[in-house]
């Protein structure tokens, strides 16, 4: 009988290429590290990334739209779209990043997060009430922050389940005329106005907020001169059509 092939003795799975920790003496010095690297500047700078090459199709979109034939035409729209799309998205992630740091360095009643699960709360309330209580804010910036993350969020969660949308046309302020939902949603106008949302509800609070933790505080700290500098990117300033 003929041997089985090594291949066919043992499929190689993901567990086959990654090294379990605690294998070699490098390890806890690789997960110390890796427990103080924070996620949240790195998407916000991915997110601008992104939105300047929503921006770079907006302008080809408006300067050749109307000449171009319907496959030049979706080309375009496409183009916007997935560039808006990623845009959103990481601002989604940045907040998410964001919201479960602080909560990490807060005391947060075992009862609010049993009736959160409970009740199913939306995201962008429970990480409002997180911030609320990391910064103390007031009832009128707390509800600020929290309008602020439903939109951001909403927009996120459009990008993970579109299925709602599903087959919908909507109009496109920029064309006059309906188009594919998503083509509506995902263009370069919503996602700079989401990328500056996040921006500045992140940087008011790591900058201006007053953190009612010591480790908010520290955190904060770490924080600020890596978000400070993406306020003056220039996808931020440039003007669009």
């Amino acid at each position: 009988m003929m041997r089985k092939l090594k291949s066919e003795e043992h499929a190689p799975g993901v567990a086959d290429w990654i090294d379990p920790i605690g294998s070699d003496e490098t390890s806890t010095s690789s997960v110390a590290s890796a427990a103080r690297f924070d996620v949240c500047p790195t998407w916000l700078d991915l997110a601008i990334r992104h939105l300047s090459d929503a921006g770079a199709a907006q302008v080809s979109r408006v300067a050749e739209y109307r000449g171009a034939d319907g496959i030049a035409q979706i080309e375009m729209l496409q183009w916007e779209f997935e560039a808006s799309l990623q845009a959103i998205v990481c601002c989604g992630i940045a907040v998410q990043a964001f919201g479960a740091v602080i909560q990490s360095k807060i005391q947060l009643p075992q009862s609010i997060t049993d009736e959160w699960q409970r009740q199913g709360t939306p995201q962008h309330i429970q990480i409002s009430e997180v911030l609320r209580r990391a910064f103390d804010l007031d009832a009128k910036n707390a509800s600020g922050v929290r309008q602020c993350l439903g939109e951001i969020l909403r927009f996120h969660d459009l990008a993970i389940d579109p299925s709602q949308k599903s087959g919908t046309t909507v109009f496109h302020p920029g064309l006059s005329t309906a188009v594919e939902w998503r083509f509506a949603y995902f263009r370069f106008e919503n996602a700079s106005l989401i990328v500056r949302a996040t921006l500045r509800l992140i940087w008011e609070l790591v900058a201006l907020g007053k953190p009612s933790e010591e480790n908010v505080q520290k955190y904060v700290d770490g924080l600020r001169p890596k978000v400070e500098p993406l306020q003056n990117s220039v996808a931020l300033k440039e003007k669009r059509y």
